[in-house]
């Protein structure tokens, strides 16, 4: 994952740096250096993010729906 990808899930998902860091159990200068790339985004660290993600869209998802 590029550094760029990285930032645009964040911001797509709506959560400051800060945000990120706290859900992820890593300081907000770690998710800064992942999205300046000046730290590498592991493939753990790709996998996080991206079920942050699908989390956030299930959410999404049940809020959206109507109680039957």
């Amino acid at each position: 994952m590029k550094p760029a990808e990285y930032k645009q899930i964040r911001k797509e998902l709506g959560l400051l740096q800060k945000d990120l860091a706290e859900k992820l159990g890593v300081s907000r200068k770690t998710i800064t250096d992942r999205e300046r790339g000046a730290a590498k985004i592991t493939e753990e660290a790709a996998l996080a993010i991206h079920q942050i993600s699908s989390d956030y869209g299930q959410n999404a998802q049940a809020q959206a729906s109507p109680e039957l």
